[in-house]
């Protein structure tokens, strides 16, 4: 296990951030999960996200500004480990419960640390109808451990999983894309316990396989071509890493000077995303830099502490903007979110996880 988490957070930084097989669900219908109110338009505030209710988990489209709240699929499942994923055309989504979708501290110990699984958890992948509400378990991919699912641009189900390969690693070599602004990074002769990648869809009630490539710790399934065709998925969402730029101003390098922890090692830097402009306390990973707990919003030239924010040093965080609002949540878990628009933190949770924004 410790190997594949590390090649999921390596897999998830270098993009845009062992065999075994669970056993699947006997046959069964569709399980119906009816929404508690109409649905509504997306704005700018709105916001996907897992809600543990009476020993299941509820899969919520929520517009905290108006309070109104969509029910899109109840699961027989604890909310622990969860994540998402939405089909382009909203339709369809897909559901994952697994122990290593877990938050990890920068050093030391975090501010929220996570419970450890009880023996009961097991791995789980749901398919979800948005539409009717029908909830279905599915079995997973046959060959490795499922590390990255979602929906390619005609509607497939894709699952990217990883196995243990007795391949000596290629020292060649890589370049990958890093975000949807197609940013790149070569990864040159870097080395890695060596895996195998393999890429299957759900068709016809089964897994089939697309594709398989040599693969690393360092490259995970980041080697796969159909990971490029993955559209939104919570994990990919909830990445730490940010476009890091200097601080230039003087007097605000100052101010930030004072704040400056002792541990985790980095460096202050600003992340810019339309209105917003916020100074992050940037830990190293390799050439990129990874967002800790420790932000404070600018606002010419002050540094201003954001009201009701919980993080530390030690956090490691995902910061996402639409307009004039600014989620920061913890990065992998999307746990303890706090939607801010400008300085007036407008929501909040202590119980929500996998937490994104809702995509327009």
């Amino acid at each position: 296990m410790k190997t594949l988490r590390l090649a999921l957070i390596a897999s998830l930084l270098l993009t845009p951030v062992l065999s075994g097989r669970a056993a699947g669900p006997e046959e069964e219908r569709p399980a119906r999960s009816e929404p508690t109110a109409p649905d509504f338009p997306t704005t700018d505030a709105t916001v996907s996200l897992l809600e543990p209710v009476e020993g299941q988990c509820e899969w919520v489209r929520l517009d905290p500004l108006p309070s109104k709240r969509r029910v899109l699929a109840r699961l027989a499942a604890d909310c622990q480990g969860g994540s998402t994923a939405l089909s382009r055309d909203g339709k369809r989504g897909a559901v994952r419960f697994w122990r290593g979708a877990v938050s990890m501290p920068v050093v030391g110990r975090p501010t929220f640390p996570e419970p450890f699984p009880s023996s009961a958890f097991r791995d789980r992948l749901f398919l979800v109808d948005l539409v009717t509400g029908a909830v279905e378990e599915l079995p997973l991919p046959p060959e490795g451990e499922l590390i990255e699912y979602g929906f390619d641009p005609g509607g497939r189900l894709v699952g990217l999983s990883l196995r243990q390969s007795a391949a000596p690693a290629q020292a060649r070599a890589h370049t990958v894309e890093l975000d949807g602004s197609g940013r790149q990074r070569d990864l040159g002769g870097r080395k890695g316990r060596p895996l195998q990648a393999l890429a299957f869809a759900f068709l016809g009630g089964k897994w089939l396989q697309m594709e398989s490539k040599a693969s690393t710790e360092v490259l995970g399934t980041a080697a796969l071509e159909h990971r490029k065709e993955v559209g939104e998925r919570s994990i990919r969402a909830l990445d730490p890493r940010f476009e890091a730029l200097e601080v230039e101003e003087d007097e605000t390098l100052e101010q930030l000077y004072e704040l400056s922890p002792e541990q985790p090692e980095g460096e202050w830097t600003e992340f810019r995303s339309g209105a917003h402009t916020v100074a992050v306390w940037g830990t190293p990973f390799g050439s990129e830099m990874l967002a800790t707990g420790l932000i404070r919003r600018l606002e010419k030239g002050k540094v201003i502490a954001l009201p009701g924010y919980p993080f530390r040093p030690n956090d490691m965080i995902s910061l996402r903007t639409r307009g004039a609002y600014l989620l920061v949540s913890l990065a992998d878990s999307g746990a303890h979110p706090r939607l801010y628009q400008g300085r007036k933190l407008v929501w909040s949770s202590e119980t929500a996880r996998a937490v994104t924004l809702w995509p327009r």
